[in-house]
């Protein structure tokens, strides 16, 4: 799952993981800075990703690692993608 923004402030998103670690406190996550200012609607999100491309490494059993890149058409730079 990516996480392209959020009704939190900054993108900003907390995940309950207690089915997958047992650990039961939520787990803070944030967009990436572009994302959030490409997703600020419904509208937003299908024009600017309808074509972006998300390269990742294949699943794995570590829980807590991940690396990956999106790439949107019209954003120059390639976003690294990681757990967080």
């Amino acid at each position: 799952m990516l996480l392209l923004n959020s009704s939190g402030p900054k993108g900003i998103c907390y995940v309950e993981t207690k089915n997958l670690d047992g650990e039961t406190n939520l787990k803070h996550k944030q967009a990436h800075k572009t994302c959030v200012e490409l997703s600020k609607s419904e509208e937003d999100v299908m024009n600017n990703f309808n074509s972006a491309v998300i390269d990742c490494e294949k699943e794995n059993e570590f829980l807590y690692k991940f690396f990956g890149t999106l790439k949107i058409d019209q954003y120059t730079e390639t976003i690294a993608l990681d757990v967080d």
